[in-house]
């Protein structure tokens, strides 16, 4: 689902965070562009932005990670939110452009996860299979592809007994299909089977509404329509599951970052209005509203480190 969100009024009530007296002295129009997994949180962090300054006006489109180098190198943006690293190629342009590549700044944590029908018995994956389900070169080990749900040993008799998995996922402008190609698929290709689509919240809608489908997408966007599936790394591995304390300290197979990235010419102080709301996202109050909106948030060591880079 593609996103364009202009933030024109905050609440108090926001993610239950405590309200403060309105300040008017910063004003101006920041945007963002980017991951549509990060968009809720951003969305989230201007609403309450806004309430303490109302007379700043942000923009939020989450129309992919992929968006975000091109509208930072355009100028089309000031914050370019991504769930994966810019890559070699895109910080490459940028200092063909600009002369220095964008700041990278880390304001969460996140994972993937991998999830099927509540009805679906399975409990647990191993990444070699889900590499067998999702790609077409397997180059995780498995020795074939899985097309149906009795090869990954479900009981007999049930209701997937004979029942071909239907595989759905992100599409290739999102940084979580790149995570997840770089990771789950160990750097492979996707089947060309797949059901791709442009937001998370689509994919989590078709596993909800199919007995037969297996998705993956940003844990933010997970709820009580589908079940998670803890991940093995192999046969012996009794699984790991996406909880905030296996996300936090890397266990979980495909935890990953979620970055903002902005254009700011090294020796050179950011401008203040983006520094003001960068500042706050990586605040107390701001992580408090990443862990509500699903995500993981910063240590207290981790949210100093990333202000720092602010100065």
């Amino acid at each position: 689902m593609r996103r364009a969100l202009a933030i024109l009024v905050g609440a108090s009530w926001l993610c239950g965070v405590a309200a403060a007296a309105p300040d008017e002295r910063l004003a101006g129009t920041l945007t963002s562009v980017g991951s549509d997994t990060a968009s809720a949180l951003v969305t989230h962090w201007a609403a309450a932005f806004h309430a303490r300054h109302p007379r700043v006006r942000i923009q939020v489109q989450g129309a992919g990670s992929a968006s975000a180098p091109t509208a930072l190198l355009e100028g089309a943006a000031d914050l370019g939110s991504m769930s994966r690293p810019m890559n070699a190629a895109e910080a490459a342009a940028a200092r063909a452009r600009h002369g220095y590549a964008p700041l990278q700044l880390m304001v969460a944590r996140d994972a993937i996860a991998v999830f099927v029908h509540p009805d679906n018995p399975l409990a647990r994956i191993t990444l070699a299979d889900v590499d067998a389900i999702f790609s077409s070169t397997r180059r995780c080990g498995a020795p074939h592809a899985i097309r149906h749900w009795r090869e990954l040993g479900l009981p007999a008799g049930g209701t997937l007994d004979r029942a071909g998995l239907l595989a759905t996922g992100r599409d290739a402008s999102s940084g979580t299909h790149e995570v997840f190609r770089e990771t789950a698929l160990c750097g492979g290709e996707f089947r060309p089977d797949v059901i791709a689509w442009p937001g998370n919240g689509a994919v989590v809608a078709t596993v909800a509404g199919n007995r037969e489908a297996i998705g993956y997408a940003g844990i933010g966007y997970v709820n009580g329509l589908v079940k998670p599936l803890a991940l093995a790394r192999d046969a012996a591995d009794g699984g790991t599951a996406p909880s905030v304390a296996n996300v936090a300290s890397g266990r979980y197979p495909l935890a990953r970052a979620i970055y903002i990235y902005v254009n700011r010419r090294p020796g050179q102080p950011l401008a203040e209005l983006p520094r003001a709301f960068l500042g706050y996202a990586l605040s107390a109050e701001g992580q408090a509203i990443v862990a509500q909106e699903g995500f993981v948030a910063l240590d207290a060591d981790e949210q100093r480190r990333q202000r720092a880079l602010l100065e």
